[in-house]
């Protein structure tokens, strides 16, 4: 089996070795090149690096429970589980899409889709994408609020 290093072209003493093709840490838009082939033996199997699975959250609407899936889901009057709340239709502060929420390195976060009267975590305006915690309130433009819960399931696997 043989290992290959990868250095920056630009300043190959200068900047960082990486043992994976990618790019260079001081020249964001520069590719590391492969430079140098070594054969050694493995005495050990490698060790698969543990992908961490999102924490379960529910959001909670008008006494709704709503579970977020892992992948996560869009929110909006016209997208999402929110769609099918009675009344959703009528409310004009939210956007058809307003936010997303999503998975993004083992963790759900939500982002704001370009919505008029913008996405709140806890009374702060969503500018970037945030992580979402159990405990936190998202409010979508004036009138919507979601309460962001840990996931509790009844014995008959169903969110609580």
């Amino acid at each position: 089996m043989a290992t290959v290093t990868y250095r920056c072209p630009d300043d190959p003493d200068g900047c960082q070795a990486s043992a994976t093709p990618g790019f260079c840490v001081t020249h964001p838009a520069t590719v590391l090149e492969a430079v140098r082939v070594a054969a050694f033996i493995v005495t050990e199997a490698p060790v698969a690096a543990a992908v961490p699975t999102p924490a379960a959250l529910t959001l909670r609407f008008l006494g709704r429970v709503i579970a977020v899936p892992a992948e996560g889901m869009e929110i909006g009057r016209e997208t999402g589980p929110l769609a099918a709340v009675p009344g959703m239709a009528e409310l004009t502060q939210v956007s058809r899409l307003h936010a997303r929420i999503q998975l993004l390195n083992g963790h759900l976060y939500i982002r704001d889709e370009h919505s008029l009267n913008h996405t709140y975590l806890d009374g702060r305006e969503l500018t970037t994408a945030r992580r979402l915690e159990p405990g936190q309130v998202v409010r979508l433009g004036r009138d919507v609020e979601l309460h962001v819960e840990a996931a509790q399931y009844d014995e008959f696997g169903l969110p609580s």
